[in-house]
């Protein structure tokens, strides 16, 4: 039984495996594991929201759905984040350079994968909902995490998260997945303890430290970069060819993100 039939199963072993990862930092470190009084409720969202519905029907869809349609949806959360961040969060609004930066890089984003022309099946469909919904998932937590986290520790913050996680995750897998008959290769292990450490432990303690420092809208900009990582990592390693397509989508995305952050439109206005 190929690992890909079991996505709950692995990803509750992943997140469980990073969670024991960041435990061992906080003890080495002298920092509590549990964190502060006062933060259940982002807490809670973190776990339900960005890690067991945020990652876990993203597992669950990418069954159905191929990994390039997968980055063209995910490149969809700094739209989702920027619609919270409105009606969440004080001077997030959207305004003109944000929706500039999030309509190229869109646009982009479907350049850079050429999906014209694909048949799309019931369970593909189905699967990008699934993926869709994630995301939506990953993008309130996220807002809820910037707006209410405080002194919080990202750390005692991603390992009480991660395990909710995980054990939901199992909790779904013993009921919907033939975990039984699993299978585990030298490569399924591998990528799932590359995943757990760089992944999740590392990767997520990171990007909430972040959050105390840059705007939770700029943040969701490095899901824009995923289709281009991802056309570079194919023509790197699988000898995939660059298309046009691939190196236009790629420039608009990179100028429509950096326009606003060089100040371009300021400049521009403040001109006329």
């Amino acid at each position: 039984m190929s690992v890909g039939e079991v996505p709950f199963t692995m990803a509750a072993i992943r997140f469980f495996a990073g969670a024991c990862i960041l435990i061992v930092y906080q003890l080495v470190r002298g920092k509590s594991i549990l964190p502060s009084r006062g933060y259940g409720v982002v807490i809670l969202a973190l776990g339900v929201g960005n890690f067991f519905i945020g990652n876990g029907l993203t597992y669950w869809g990418m069954q159905y759905v191929h990994s390039n349609i997968t980055s063209i949806l995910w490149a969809t959360m700094p739209v989702q984040v920027s619609v919270f961040s409105h009606f969440m969060l004080r001077d997030e609004e959207i305004n003109f350079s944000k929706g500039f930066s999030l309509i190229g890089a869109l646009i982009g984003s479907y350049l850079i994968f050429d999906i014209h022309g694909q048949n799309f099946s019931f369970q593909t469909t189905l699967g990008m909902g699934a993926i869709l919904i994630s995301i939506a998932g990953a993008s309130f937590s996220n807002v809820l995490y910037k707006k209410r986290s405080g002194s919080l520790d990202p750390v005692s913050a991603n390992i009480i998260g991660m395990l909710i996680s995980a054990f939901l995750m199992l909790l779904t897998g013993l009921l919907s997945e033939p975990w039984k008959q699993i299978e585990f290769t030298t490569t399924s292990i591998l990528a799932t303890a590359y995943l757990a450490v760089f992944g999740s432990a590392i990767a997520f303690t990171i990007y909430f430290w972040l959050f105390k420092h840059v705007s939770v809208v700029k943040m969701s900009y490095t899901t824009f970069l995923i289709p281009i990582i991802a056309i570079m990592w194919g023509w790197f390693l699988l000898k995939e060819s660059l298309t046009a397509g691939n190196m236009v989508g790629a420039l608009i995305i990179l100028i429509t993100v950096s326009l606003p952050e060089l100040g371009f439109f300021k400049r521009f206005l403040a001109k006329r």
